[in-house]
């Protein structure tokens, strides 16, 4: 292998699998082991506790017998001695308890009886320190506590130890009591995992070179294998070339951005000739530039088809369909261009396939975790010199370098960066990173899904994010290019417009998109969260949006506020029958000023409502609006409100509030929210009635099921109908309830039933079906929208009984039995 491939395998496995075996050496010795010896010695100290009060409570039992007057005081005191006297526990059954007086005298010791009722006030350890006298200072001033000293271990009187022990004073007899821990035993302990974890490292430190060296064996196939590839390749040429020429569809090859040939099929569609044809550039042919096509398309043997207009050389032009595909050519990469004609029928409905199409293609991958995506990064120290860091970039071909202090990444700088607060200042080489490194730096965790990270790029207006786990440890970063594909999918062509919108009516005609998103989303077999999701965000796109044309057209707002959504787009699990529920929340001013603050949000609102209207979301039937005067109001009378639901739980103030709880900032300042949140924690906290009079409402509700187990109508007012959002409602509450109950942030159901099940709170195989119950409900509840939307009607959350399968039918009963599983649980907890 040449010294480059040996150099880039060296940096690229070995130096990272190094790195990883020291990381793990640290990890070890200067967190694992102290860690283990604190918990050990907290363990110690909790039996001992334990203990202590164990033989307590028997002085206390003698102690009633001689205050019920079975028993004199002697006698109560001289059975409670023997009986203590005799008690031993340990592995070795030779551990004790000892017991003294506040002067201090050994009342009873069982292995030095010979202190027994002497006067213990100079008794002294090895050490010099009097430790009877401390007990006995600690116990009057504590009543209990721990003491550190020098002691015999156990009978063997020619061994000395350290020793920790828990005292205990019993008031009335004017006793202590106490035993104790040998810290040798701990440190035994500690020494015997020291030497297993390293014979385990060593282990791994084996297996990991064997590794190493199946890596780099399979290496140098690979290398040997590569080198019979560029021959290949070398022979692909003309087989590329009789490809185009033989398409019986308009072809064109492209490379380095120049047309090299095309057919005679394509040539005919222009009118030009082929040496006419190479002279063109792709964009003299096409409406759509090269470049937005190229980056679509990163890697070879990958296709996508776009539409587009072709100019023909009359000057006229028109509708076509092209695929491109890369493909390697002679070692570098090479396009085929595919050109078909639209029909008129595929011209009527080429919105809806090609956003199908689209999908179908895009939307696993939209669905993946970034974790699948995420590049290594370099770093560099405060200290490192532009020039240093740009060498070290240079090396490891990255546009962007981490900088580090004490192992922590506090900043970043990127190939822009150095070009205009550098060179175009005339810096020099030499200046440290620090000065012109950007900072904070911006992360994203690994958990987020692709499309998350085409939002935040446009957001903070970066080509990088760095990517955090859960630790909030940056772990690697991605790049605006690296997802560059996914940005052309259909909810990026969505939101895009949105943002650009200029207007009420360009929204609306954005909004009539979403229905066929849903569609084709549920087409596509596609899992029900990941729709919510997308229908929140384009809800939120077009709220956002909303509000900042208002702003334009009314000018700066008077204060700070958030506008904050409610009840399902709070939970982001919006549907397509889902009114407005919004709100406002402001900073706190004087009376005058909140006034005027007011007045101006509440038109302000007004305008954001009806708009909101205008686009297709409905106007709320219970006026839960931000236009109305109640829910806008300054954050110390939302607290006040809040305070009022929670302290006086009645049956209406629930079904009032319950919605509120599940609301989400979407635009402004979100520290209002977060305030909020945090007084409603604190405010349940503090009354547990709350969160049962809630359990109430969610175990009274019952099923639309008959005596005999069929599934019937409810009170929607159509017999052959129930509304599969009030089935919803037991499920969302019940989550909603414990969330609240543990202080979560978070609003959507299925993140707050991960939270909760990762906290113990609620077991596996009750998130299993409570989450697999929530899926289900949520598809249904879309499939049976779509299907209204296709038949031109309204959609809503009835579900006609007798358009259910049986084996819907089945599972809805299923369901039942779930719901009837919480309400079991809700009654064992809320009794």
């Amino acid at each position: 292998m040449p010294a480059k491939g040996i150099r880039s395998l060296f940096l690229t496995i070995i130096l990272p699998a190094i790195m990883a075996m020291i990381l793990y050496f640290i990890a070890v010795y200067a967190v694992y082991i102290p860690l283990f010896e604190r918990s050990m010695m907290n363990s110690k100290k909790e039996m001992i506790n334990e203990l202590t009060n164990t033989a307590w409570s028997l002085i206390k039992e003698y102690d009633e017998e001689y205050n019920n007057a079975l028993i004199t005081i002697d006698e109560a005191k001289q059975l409670a001695r023997t009986k203590i006297n005799k008690m031993r526990y340990g592995s070795d059954g030779k551990d004790y308890f000892w017991i003294i007086d506040t002067i201090p005298t050994m009342i009873m010791h069982p292995y030095r009886p010979e202190l027994n009722f002497t006067n213990l006030s100079d008794y002294k350890d090895p050490e010099g320190k009097h430790l009877f006298v401390d007990a006995v200072e600690l116990v009057k001033q504590n009543n209990e506590g721990y003491i550190h000293y020098i002691w015999q271990s156990n009978d063997d009187s020619t061994r000395l130890v350290p020793k920790l022990s828990y005292v205990k004073g019993y008031e009335s007899w004017g006793w202590i009591i106490g035993t104790g821990v040998y810290l040798d035993d701990v440190e035994e302990e500690i020494d015997y995992l020291k030497n297993r974890l390293v014979k385990i490292s060593l282990i791994i430190l084996l297996l990991v070179a064997l590794i190493l060296a199946f890596i780099i064996r399979q290496s140098l196939k690979i290398e040997n294998r590569r080198k019979e590839t560029e021959e290949k390749l070398r022979l692909s040429r003309e087989k590329y070339r009789s490809l185009v020429a033989a398409s019986t569809e308009g072809t064109l090859m492209i490379i380095d951005e120049k047309i090299v040939f095309s057919n005679h099929i394509f040539n005919q569609k222009l009118g030009y000739a082929s040496d006419e044809i190479i002279t063109k550039s792709f964009n003299d042919l096409f409406e759509i530039s090269w470049q937005e096509v190229a980056d679509l398309i990163e890697h070879q043997n990958q296709s996508v088809a776009m539409e587009t207009l072709l100019k023909q050389r009359d000057g006229k032009v028109r509708d076509i369909i092209i695929s491109v595909s890369k493909v390697p050519y002679a070692g570098r990469d090479g396009y085929i261009v595919v050109v078909r004609d639209v029909s008129k029928n595929r011209q009527i409905e080429k919105e809806t396939d090609m956003l199908t199409a689209e999908l179908q293609t895009t939307l696993l991958l939209m669905n993946q975790p970034i974790r699948d995506f995420i590049r290594p990064f370099v770093r560099c120290a405060l200290d490192t010199t532009v020039g240093e860091a740009a060498a070290l970039m240079t090396r490891n071909r990255q546009h962007i370098i981490f900088i580090a202090e004490n192992n922590r990444i506090i900043g970043v700088l990127n190939d822009s960066d150095l070009r205009v607060r550098v060179l175009a200042k005339g810096m020099d080489a030499t200046v440290r990173v620090a000065e012109v490194m950007t900072a904070p730096v911006i992360a994203i965790e690994e958990e987020a899904l692709l499309y998350e990270v085409i939002l935040m790029l446009r957001q903070h207006a970066t080509s990088h994010l760095a990517v955090k786990n859960r630790k909030g440890e940056i772990i690697g970063i991605i790049s605006n290019r690296d997802v560059i594909t996914m940005q052309h999918n259909a909810l990026s062509y969505i939101l895009r417009e949105i943002e650009q919108a200029s207007g009420v009516e360009e929204i609306k005609k954005i909004y009539f998109k979403v229905p066929v998103l849903v569609r084709a989303l549920l087409e596509s077999g596609d899992k029900t969260p990941l729709i919510t999701r997308i229908n929140t965000s384009v809800a939120d796109a077009i709220t956002n949006r909303l509000i900042s044309l208002a702003i334009e057209e009314m000018g700066a707002p008077p204060c700070r506020f958030a506008f904050i959504v409610l009840g399902s787009e709070g939970r982001m699990e919006q549907t397509m029958a889902t009114d407005q529920d919004n709100a406002i929340i402001f900073e706190d001013l004087n009376e005058e000023m909140e006034e005027e603050a007011q007045a101006w949000l509440l038109k302000f609102a007004e305008r954001i409502n009806e708009n909101l209207a205008a686009v297709g979301y409905e106007l709320c039937k219970g006026n839960i609006m931000a236009r109305n005067p109640q829910w806008t109001r300054p954050l110390k009378q939302w607290k006040t409100l809040f305070s009022r639901w929670i302290k006086d739980p009645e049956p209406q103030y629930l079904l009032d509030s319950v919605i509120f709880f599940d609301f989400r900032t979407i635009f402004g300042d979100e520290t209002f929210a977060v305030d909020l949140r945090k007084h409603i924690n604190e405010s349940i906290g503090n009354k547990s009635i709350f969160l049962y009079h809630y359990a109430q409402t969610i175990i009274r509700y019952r099923a639309p099921v008959s005596m005999f187990g069929s599934i019937v109508s409810d009170d929607t007012g159509n017999n052959d109908a129930f509304d599969i959002k009030r089935v919803l409602m037991p499920i969302t509450n019940f989550v909603k309830l414990y969330a609240l109950k543990n202080m979560l942030s978070e609003t959507n159901t299925l993140h707050r039933l991960e939270q909760l099940t990762a906290k113990g709170e609620i077991q596996q195989a009750l998130y299993n079906e409570v989450a697999l119950a929530h899926n289900y409900l949520m598809g249904l509840r879309f499939r049976t929208q779509v299907r209204a939307l296709n038949e031109n009607r309204k959609p809503n959350n009835h579900i006609e009984i007798n358009l259910l399968t049986d084996i819907e039918k089945s599972t809805l009963k299923k369901i039942f039995s779930v719901i009837a599983d919480i309400q079991s649980k809700l009654s064992a907890d809320y009794k």
